[in-house]
C-alpha cells in the first residue's frame, strides 16, 4: 500500500508539504511522517475515492507540526529548491513569470495555501478543504479573497 502511495501521489505529497515549509529536506522528512500517520490510520480512510484528500491532509498536518517545532536557524546559504524549481520559493516550480511569485509571497498564508492546493496542484475544493482542515465554502471564500488580493498586488506585463 505504501509503494502505491509514492508512486501515485509521492510527488504531489512532496509538493504540498514544500508548499508548507519552503525547503525540500524538511518537505520530505514531512512527507515521510506523513505516510507513516497514513499507514497508522489506514483504517480511518473509509472512502477510497477520497484517498488522495485523505493521505494530503496527513502531509499536510505533518508538514504544518514539523513547522511549529522548527526553531529559526540563520545561514548565509541559500536554501535548496525541488527539483522542479531552481529556487527556495514555492510557486518557483510552476512556472510563474517572477513579479507574480513575487506577489503571490506577498499573500497571507491562509491566502497562498488555498491558491496552492486549488490553482497550482489542481486540487478540488473538498481535497483542499480536507488539506487544510476547514469548511468547502471557507475554501471558497479564502480563495475569492485571495484572488482579489492577488489582483490588487499583481498586474500581468506582455513579454
Amino acid at each position: 500500500m505504501v509503494e502505491r502511495w509514492l508512486a501515485q501521489y509521492g510527488d504531489l505529497a512532496l509538493r504540498t508539504a514544500y508548499l508548507v515549509l519552503g525547503e525540500r529536506s524538511a518537505a520530505e522528512d514531512a512527507v515521510q511522517e506523513g505516510f507513516l500517520r497514513a499507514w497508522q490510520a489506514r483504517g480511518s480512510l473509509r472512502d477510497i475515492g477520497a484517498e488522495r484528500g485523505w493521505l494530503l491532509a496527513i502531509v499536510a498536518n505533518a508538514a504544518r507540526s514539523q513547522r511549529r517545532r522548527r526553531v529559526p536557524v540563520a545561514s548565509d546559504q541559500e536554501p535548496v529548491g525541488l527539483a522542479l524549481g531552481p529556487s527556495s520559493d514555492p510557486f518557483a516550480a510552476l512556472d510563474l513569470a517572477a513579479e507574480l511569485r513575487v506577489a503571490l509571497n506577498q499573500l497571507a498564508p491562509d491566502h497562498r495555501e488555498v491558491i496552492a492546493y486549488r490553482i497550482g496542484l489542481d486540487c478540488s475544493v473538498d481535497e483542499t478543504a480536507a488539506i487544510l482542515g476547514v469548511e468547502a465554502g471557507t475554501v471558497k471564500s479564502r480563495l475569492h479573497r485571495a484572488l482579489a488580493e492577488l489582483r490588487r498586488l499583481w498586474t500581468p506585463t506582455s513579454g
